[in-house]
């Protein structure tokens, strides 16, 4: 028999060896799964009709060396779902939250920095309401001077002039305007001294973390 002969039968047999123990692990590879009855059952193989329900892989000592778990419903994927969604929120919004806390500690060195930022702020506002009320009283004083006009003209019998009751209108918005002006002013005061008294809490219970 030529060398070469003797090569081949040599590789046959090699394959053959190593087929047969692959085919020996997977005979000695046992699954356990549970029917839609509850019942346990051990296999070799897992029934397709039962696989979505979950299985184990068994090593040969008995113990579980691989678990596969069972399918999830469409109402738990979408329960699945909303809850990684919370928590991705959740993360985010903690994210959030530690920029603005740097942010608030960059920006405030103690207490009484905040309460100084919060009065420059009002005063501010308090120095805009005082020229818009100052506005709306000689606008109300234009507007009853306007409308005594009127009513005097009317008292003679005169007609009184498109022009000037163009005028009595005008003052009358510029009034209504200027009076929204300053009732979005208040807000905005509002919202401020809201906005500060949030930060002047945050602040405080950073640095009570800090310290404790």
């Amino acid at each position: 028999m030529s060398e070469r002969s003797r090569f081949h039968i040599s590789r046959l047999i090699l394959l053959a060896a190593l087929s047969a123990w692959i085919s020996l692990a997977q005979a000695q590879t046992v699954y356990r799964w549970v029917d839609e009855n509850g019942e346990v059952h051990y296999g070799h193989a897992v029934p397709s009709e039962h696989a979505h329900r979950g299985f184990d892989r068994l090593g040969r000592d008995g113990r579980v060396v691989e678990r596969v778990e069972r399918a999830l419903t469409p109402e738990e994927i979408a329960e699945r779902d909303a809850r990684m969604a919370r928590e991705a929120e959740e993360a985010a919004e903690q994210a959030r939250q530690n920029r603005r806390d740097q942010q608030l500690l960059s920006a405030y060195a103690s207490e009484a920095d905040i309460e100084s930022a919060l009065n420059q702020q009002i005063a501010t506002l308090d120095r805009r309401r005082s020229t818009l009320q100052a506005a709306l009283e000689e606008q109300t004083r234009r507007f009853e001077n306007l409308v005594s006009r009127a009513a005097n003209l009317n008292r003679e019998g005169q007609t009184v002039p498109a022009q000037l009751n163009q005028s009595i209108e005008e003052a009358r918005n510029e009034s209504r305007r200027l009076r929204s002006q300053l009732a979005e002013l208040d807000e905005q005061e509002l919202q401020t001294r809201a906005r500060f008294a949030a930060d002047l809490a945050r602040f405080q219970a950073i640095r009570a973390r800090s310290d404790g």
